[in-house]
């Protein structure tokens, strides 16, 4: 009796380690393979890209302007650029422009040397003869039907130098979604083309990539230059036009 149960518990054993070392196996051999198996199939893959655009409307005008003054006396050319500055301020406000859409971007103040004549003049050093102080203001025009009307009157209250008026959207990403949306669409229909063609079935996703490039503002010069110029005897008559905004998808699928 004794015999056969130990001879039972020994089975039992033998049982237990054969299924421990299968388990041990298993989990050495059949892992990786399977892992690896797993990475063949998943390599199969399909890279596409397509591209698309939409046009819209700009909402906003960007302008900058300057008014340059100089003197002999810096404390007076500081007063008499700050007081224009002031004054055109006051002018926006009562065309609808937010402060938050008017920003001073340059307060520049710097000597201006005299240039010597050499041996004729005496005076071989050049020497601070006055001061020049630019004070540069960028505004923000949301409503177009101002844009005319406030480049006709800068030049009266004293600015001396108009940049060039662009045309932009203020939230751009709207329209980036549209377009993004439009070439991912395509992007598809591109890797379901080439599926299908060789007898595959499109997986999932498995890498998205987007470019947009850099947005950028469309310039109208409107006969503005960067000098000091003269009050106009009319305003020109500005055109935003339309603008596009482009974007290209990169898209990898698993196919199967």
């Amino acid at each position: 009796m004794e015999h056969s149960n130990k001879e039972t518990l020994f089975k039992s054993l033998s049982v237990f380690l054969v299924i421990i070392t299968l388990l041990l196996i298993y989990s050495v051999f059949w892992g990786p393979i399977s892992d690896y198996a797993r990475s063949l199939n998943s390599a199969r893959t399909v890279a596409v890209s397509a591209s698309d655009k939409v046009t819209a409307k700009p909402d906003t005008a960007f302008l900058s302007f300057s008014v340059v003054n100089e003197g002999t006396d810096t404390q007076k050319v500081a007063d008499e650029n700050n007081q224009k500055i002031n004054q055109v301020v006051v002018f926006l406000k009562s065309q609808g422009i937010d402060e938050k859409d008017i920003k001073t971007t340059e307060y520049s103040l710097s000597p201006v040397y005299s240039s010597p004549g050499g041996i004729y003049s005496g005076e071989f050093i050049p020497r601070i003869v006055k001061y020049s102080l630019t004070q540069t203001v960028s505004i923000k025009i949301r409503d177009f039907s101002k844009i005319s009307p406030i480049i006709g009157e800068l030049p009266k209250l004293g600015i001396n130098r108009i940049g060039n008026i662009s045309f932009g959207i203020d939230d751009p990403e709207v329209f980036l979604a549209q377009a993004r949306e439009g070439a991912f669409k395509k992007a598809r229909e591109k890797a379901k083309t080439i599926a299908d063609q060789n007898g595959l079935r499109l997986g999932k996703i498995v890498n998205l990539s987007d470019y947009s490039g850099d947005y950028y503002p469309r310039y109208e010069t409107a006969g503005m230059g960067g000098g000091i110029m003269a009050s106009p005897k009319a305003a020109p008559t500005i055109e935003p036009g339309s603008q596009e905004i482009n974007v290209t998808v990169n898209v990898v699928y698993e196919i199967r």
